[in-house]
């Protein structure tokens, strides 16, 4: 396992800019932005290049709220542009119910270039109580790749995992893996703390 030195930008120029900062314990991401979603993103990026397979974990410790859609999680990208294909399993920062989802985390990804975005929801009907909840800090998020197979999972306790979803896509090889942040409204920026990511190859 390792723990790669994460480079923040913002992606598609947010009117609100934001920043990654090392705490004594991890990150501190402030984002601005619009949104992640539709065919272009607004957020903040902690990324590393990676090549190939891989098993990426964070822990979020929290999560501020600008909007009922401030998320934020694990994400690869093919390119640092603002259309770029991607995928990212997120949380919001609270339970409370979204289009077709009454837990705090989401998938979803962008297939090509420029297009439109898509999510993955728990399976409906929904039950009373999310099988997905969000707790901070006991929020973990891991993302695994095998080639075009993605595998996202989350765990309450860094232990034991549940599979949220398991997505095919294609995405270059060479591609940028971070830690994405948006606040989900222009004019207001969100904060999101984590442990490091530990990245480590697939077993």
């Amino acid at each position: 396992m390792r723990q790669p030195l994460l480079h923040g930008i913002d992606l598609g120029s947010p009117l609100r800019g934001g920043r990654t900062t090392r705490t004594a314990t991890g990150l501190e991401l402030e984002a601005g932005g619009a949104d992640i979603w539709g065919h272009r993103d607004e957020c903040h990026f902690a990324f590393t290049p990676v090549d190939g397979n891989f098993e990426a974990s964070v822990r979020i410790h929290a999560l501020s709220m600008a909007d009922v859609y401030t998320k934020a999680g694990l994400m690869l990208r093919a390119s640092l542009a603002e259309g770029s294909a991607h995928v990212m399993l997120l949380s919001f920062g609270d339970n409370q119910p979204r289009n077709r989802n009454n837990g705090g985390l989401e998938f979803q990804s962008r297939a090509e270039t420029d297009g439109p975005c898509a999510g993955i929801y728990p399976p409906q009907p929904l039950p009373p109580q999310p099988d997905f909840p969000v707790h901070f800090p006991h929020v973990w998020l891991k993302l695994v790749r095998a080639g075009a197979t993605f595998t996202a999972l989350a765990s309450s306790d860094g232990r034991a995992w549940r599979t949220f979803c398991v997505h095919q896509q294609e995405l270059p090889t060479q591609a940028y893996l971070g830690l994405a942040v948006t606040s989900h409204h222009p004019e207001q920026t969100v904060r999101a703390t984590f442990d490091p990511l530990t990245l480590a190859d697939p077993t």
